[in-house]
């Protein structure tokens, strides 16, 4: 009995050893690195911008239409007015512009659309002075973009942190021209100067592409735009006091190219 019961403690010994020689440590696994997930553009913004305008200013439709005064001769020499008509021209208008901007972004996917609003601080001018013919009179013209400003559609095709984006809608700006009008020959302006000036709004519209980039996955944007803006044509009406009731007129169509870096906060 005692001879068997030695025997089977001998073998349960043995084949524990066995079956404990058949395990294998395993280390376990590497925990797995969260992976962030795709950046958000939904959602309200402001910013600030600087950048540059190139602008053309071409002048049409220029008259002039008196008795007498604005050609440097006598009220009543012309009865009734006559009106003389001028070149077409052309002037640039350049400079430097800064200003602000809002807007709100909807996501869906990868696709983002919006709608933003700027304004612009320009102070942009340009003047110029002329004999309008060898008999005169004598020009000097100025013309001055004062601020402007855009409210224009967004579409883009964000890729994560990285947001491509067209853009299209409304241009209006604030514009003022000045005019001074002296009779006059080669040997110089002779006589009055009479002067007037006027301002208009121009509207027309904006179209341009852009890309921006958030800072570090934070709500903070930097975004670098190019836009062309059409301002569409405007008519200019000057009268002018004490000259008998003399008149000009100038259509101005004002085009424009800029490039814009900026600086977006998202809420």
């Amino acid at each position: 009995m005692t001879r068997l019961l030695l025997s089977s403690t001998a073998l349960i010994i043995m084949a524990g050893a066995a079956w404990s020689a058949d395990i294998v440590y395993q280390e376990p696994p590497a925990p797995i690195a969260a992976v962030p997930s795709a950046y958000n553009w939904s959602g309200v913004y402001i910013g600030g911008n600087i950048g540059y305008m190139w602008s053309d200013l071409r002048s049409t439709n220029n008259s002039i239409t008196t008795s007498g005064p604005l050609v440097g001769i006598g009220a009543g020499t012309f009865d009734p007015a006559e009106t003389f008509f001028g070149d077409d021209g052309s002037a640039d208008l350049n400079g430097a512009i800064g200003g602000l901007q809002a807007g709100i972004n909807f996501q869906q996917g990868s696709w983002v659309y919006g709608i933003e609003g700027d304004y612009q601080y320009a102070h942009i001018d340009q003047s110029d002075s002329f004999f309008a013919t060898d008999d005169g009179p004598f020009y000097e013209t100025s013309a001055e973009l004062k601020h402007f400003g855009t409210l224009r559609g967004r579409i883009g095709y964000a890729a994560d942190t990285i947001l491509f984006y067209g853009t299209a809608g409304a241009a209006f700006g604030r514009a003022e021209g000045n005019l001074s009008v002296t009779g006059g020959g080669p040997a110089g302006p002779a006589g009055e100067t009479f002067s007037d000036s006027q301002s208009e709004w121009l509207i027309g519209y904006a179209v341009g592409a852009g890309v921006e980039a958030a800072v570090a996955r934070t709500n903070w944007t930097v975004k670098a735009e190019y836009l062309y803006t059409d301002f569409g044509s405007e008519d200019f009406n000057f009268s002018f006091a004490g000259s008998d009731g003399s008149t000009a007129t100038n259509r101005s169509d004002l085009r424009s190219h800029m490039v814009r870096v900026g600086v977006n906060y998202r809420f």
